[in-house]
């Protein structure tokens, strides 16, 4: 699943001088919970690319560092790899909101223990508020499964910026 997601980020770069104004960039920045009872909250951060194929679909590839979380004396370290449809519905110019819909490649790596590899779908709903017809900004709610034994879920909330070229 990494390797189909770097193939598809890098044929987009590639692509991005033929179809410019419909793509983006941006970085997300929030607060990562797991559904692990005990577990501390931490900061994710994320990078993603998109590409909108009109104003209601776009198809988004993004990694999300899910942060370290304290687990009664184990540290739990998290990260993910996703590629998701995203559904927009425009209110007006400036605001819309959007759905995520998709499936992620997850690493759950408990210190002292074997790190655990995991892909499953994913998800997402937030709003998007539009500075200009540039940038962009984001809030969302993000759902990711994590771990196989046990599996949890990683559940994101975040505020970020995207750039569109």
């Amino acid at each position: 699943m990494k390797k189909l997601a770097a193939a598809v980020l890098l044929s987009a770069t590639i692509a991005a001088p033929a179809v410019a104004s419909d793509m983006y960039v941006g970085v997300n920045i929030g607060s990562a919970e797991i559904d692990l009872s005990g577990a501390s909250s931490t900061t994710s951060i994320a990078l993603l690319g998109g590409y909108n194929f009109n104003e209601y679909f776009a198809a988004e590839v993004a990694y999300t560092d899910f942060g370290s979380h304290d687990y009664g004396g184990t540290t739990l370290k998290s990260s993910g790899l996703s590629i998701s449809g995203v559904g927009s519905y425009p209110i007006n110019e400036q605001f819309s909101l959007f759905a995520k819909l998709g499936f992620a490649s997850t690493t759950l790596d408990p210190s002292g223990f074997p790190s655990e590899d995991d892909t499953d779908m994913t998800f997402g709903i937030g709003g998007q508020f539009n500075v200009n017809k540039q940038v962009g900004i984001r809030l969302g709610y993000d759902v990711y499964k994590v771990g196989t034994n046990p599996s949890a879920d990683q559940k994101v909330m975040s505020v970020g910026g995207v750039f569109k070229f």
